[in-house]
Formats: structure tokens, C-alpha cells, sequence
């Protein structure tokens, strides 16, 4: 075993339950919505149904959970898209809109999603939950990041178990909650 996966075991045998792991902290939600899609368009309904599914789970949820969406540029039409990040800034839901870029190989959502973690870790206090929902955490610098958030304190759960950051929970649970929900099929 290695010593990220003895120090995740840990932690988490050291506490009594879910519920006392992710009761502390603000909660940040990033979510990948090309990798992870979202098929309803009402932000309120979107923000609800996470909040509630995160309070099933046993996440403190007195504080407005941050919700950050990123989505490629080139799915939503320019005109339209002001009126979009406006009507889900309404609903405290953050959507990016984020412009593909050759020399990011694929990854510039992840890219933009990272920077956004960061500035949320500074405005977090230790023990809070970070919940990435995404497919692409292989970059050397987004796993250095997760992994050193998560050695502060953070309990960084992913939808998507990786082998590149093997030490966190999964967060699969909200994922699969959320499909039907969603409007998202059995099949992804």
C-alpha cells in the first residue's frame, strides 16, 4: 500500500462515518459537463437537485454550495452566451464557457477548472469537500494540485477513480444520483 493510499485509509477509518467526514467545510462542486453532461437548462432545478443529493450524502450544506460548470465555447452561440452565464449566475451556479485551445491538448477545460480550484482552496478552510467531476485528471499539475489539497486536509472525492491520483473517494455516487435527474440515460 502506498503511503498516499495508508494516509487516505487513515483518515478516513479515523473518523465514524460519512456524514462526520463531509459535515465540515464548504463544498465545491467542478463539473466537467462534455465529460459528465447535464441535459435540463434550469439552473435553479440543477443547483436544487445537487444540494439536495449532497445533503442525502451527509455534506453540510449551510452554506451555499459552490457549483462551477465548464462546457466547450463552441456549444453555445455567441449572442446567446451572456444571456446563459447570466441566467445561471442568478441561480449561484458559476458556467464557463471555455475556448479550445490547440496547445492545451484537449484539456483547457481542465485547465480553467484547475485555476478555479485553486482560488477556491484559498477561500476554503481545511476539511472542506472538493467533488471534481471529470475525466481528464492526468496532467502532472492537476494531480500535483489534488494531491497536495487533499494531504492539507480537503477531501477531494472524484467521479472518476484514477490511477494517476489513486488516494481520493470516489464521488461516483453523485454522479450516478444525478443522472436520472439530469435528464442522463443508464448508458453513460
Amino acid at each position: 500500500m502506498s503511503a498516499d493510499e495508508n494516509m487516505s485509509s487513515g483518515r478516513t477509518l479515523a473518523r465514524s462515518g460519512l456524514a462526520e467526514i463531509y459535515a465540515k467545510g464548504n463544498v465545491g462542486v467542478f463539473w466537467d459537463v462534455v465529460d459528465f453532461p447535464i441535459f435540463i437548462h434550469d439552473p435553479y432545478l440543477i443547483s436544487k437537485i445537487i444540494t439536495s443529493a449532497l445533503k442525502d450524502k451527509g455534506f453540510h450544506c449551510n452554506d451555499p454550495v459552490s457549483i462551477r460548470l465548464y462546457d466547450d465555447e463552441k456549444n453555445v452561440s455567441g449572442f446567446k452566451k451572456q444571456e446563459v452565464i447570466d441566467r445561471y449566475e442568478a441561480a449561484g451556479i458559476s458556467i464557463n464557457f471555455v475556448p479550445e485551445v490547440a496547445e492545451a491538448y484537449g484539456y483547457a477545460r481542465d485547465h480553467k477548472m484547475l485555476v478555479d480550484i485553486l482560488r477556491w482552496a484559498v477561500d476554503s478552510p481545511i476539511e472542506s469537500n472538493l467533488i471534481v467531476l471529470s475525466k481528464n485528471l492526468k496532467e502532472e499539475l492537476t494531480v500535483s494540485v489534488l494531491r497536495a489539497l487533499h494531504g492539507r486536509g480537503y477531501n477531494v472525492l472524484l467521479a472518476v477513480r484514477t490511477e494517476h491520483i489513486p488516494f481520493t473517494e470516489s464521488s461516483s455516487w453523485l454522479w450516478h444520483s444525478l443522472r436520472p435527474q439530469m435528464g442522463v440515460g443508464s448508458s453513460q
